[in-house]
């Protein structure tokens, strides 16, 4: 088998002609203004994201538990969680650097990961621990973070060759979402 690089395209079937006729929620990506410029995205997958620096979600977390998944493509430093509006400094730099002495504004899982593990992302904003974090389906508490007050976004940070893949539509999932959790969704108006 050939190796694909990190960001290479790859040739899904479309599947748009299964009569399926599903009322699809605004997508979530990764907006060129909201990812460092050292930051890789597949033109024909913008949720895979390599190179150097963060990357953010174009929605914040508004609702009261979501669930999003990241696949680790190609090993290397990969941080993954979320974070106050990153400024494009602070993108540039990546997550690693972007929190001074005292300051809270990334809560990341940092621990190593391989080509192929899935970590899981739980934000609750009213639950704790707040945020949590599975690899490969199992628990990780030592990763924990309490009382993450405020808007936060979904984020990520790569570098040393790491490529991942962020996972926010509940059908591409690979492990169950836990209880009272939903995908990511974006905030739409009622009026």
């Amino acid at each position: 088998l050939a190796t694909m690089g990190c960001c290479s395209s790859k040739n899904d079937s479309d599947d748009s002609s299964s009569g399926e006729n599903k009322k699809k929620l605004p997508a979530i990506g990764i907006p060129s203004n909201l990812r460092g410029s050292n930051v890789s995205m597949d033109e024909n997958d913008p949720l895979t994201v390599g190179g150097q620096g963060a990357a953010m979600a174009s929605a914040p977390i508004e609702q009261d538990a979501a669930y999003w998944e990241v696949k680790v493509l190609k090993q290397g430093s990969i941080q993954v969680g979320v974070s106050r509006k990153l400024t494009s400094k602070e993108l540039e730099a990546g997550i690693a650097k972007t929190q001074p002495s005292g300051s809270e504004r990334c809560w990341v899982f940092a621990e190593p990961v391989f080509e192929g593990d899935i970590i899981g992302v739980a934000f609750s904003q009213s639950d704790y621990p707040n945020l949590s974090f599975t690899k490969n389906g199992q628990m990780m508490p030592l990763n924990d973070f309490k009382r993450i007050t405020g808007l936060v976004y979904p984020v990520v940070g790569v570098d040393g060759g790491g490529c991942l893949k962020v996972i926010f539509d509940v059908d591409e999932l690979s492990n169950t979402m836990p209880m009272k959790f939903s995908p990511l969704m974006v905030a739409q108006s009622v009026l």
